[in-house]
């Protein structure tokens, strides 16, 4: 995928992931053809990163409580005691609730301080100059933290 892609083709992207809007509303205001959105959007898989792009932490981590809860109701409805396979299963539950909500990993750093790099940069040029050495100085401090937290 060498070649750059259109401006075109990124507000089709960006609209396609990031709202509810139909296709025909997107392929008026990214001023590309029905067909030719259809096409990105079949032959790049928005679909699945429009999916990917859904999923929050905040999600997992109510989707997992919901199976903890699920496990014991079923356990009250029967009217009986954990089975040791369901203990197994909340506490394995409890450990990726609690992964979760202390997984920050370098990326996410990278991206919010890109993003920030990248506005200074069109707002202030001589700021972003000054910014981008403290960013590498923040991450190799974060890369270290995140090393010796693991």
């Amino acid at each position: 995928m060498g070649k750059r892609k259109t401006d075109e083709y990124n507000t089709a992207y960006d609209l396609f992931c990031n709202t509810d809007m139909q296709r025909k509303q997107i392929a008026k205001v990214a001023s590309v053809s029905e067909q030719q959105l259809g096409k990105w959007i079949k032959d790049d898989d928005w679909e699945l990163d429009k999916e990917a792009k859904s999923v929050t932490k905040e999600k997992l981590v109510i989707g997992l409580y919901k199976d903890i809860a699920e496990i014991r109701k079923t356990a009250t409805l029967e009217k009986r005691s954990l089975l040791p396979v369901e203990s197994d299963q909340i506490v394995k539950l409890s450990n990726s609730i609690q992964a979760i909500g202390k997984k920050y990993n370098l990326s996410n750093y990278h991206g919010v301080l890109k993003e920030c790099l990248m506005w200074m940069n069109e707002s202030d040029n001589e700021k972003a100059k000054l910014f981008h050495p403290i960013m590498l100085e923040f991450l190799k401090h974060k890369s270290n933290e995140l090393k010796n937290a693991s």
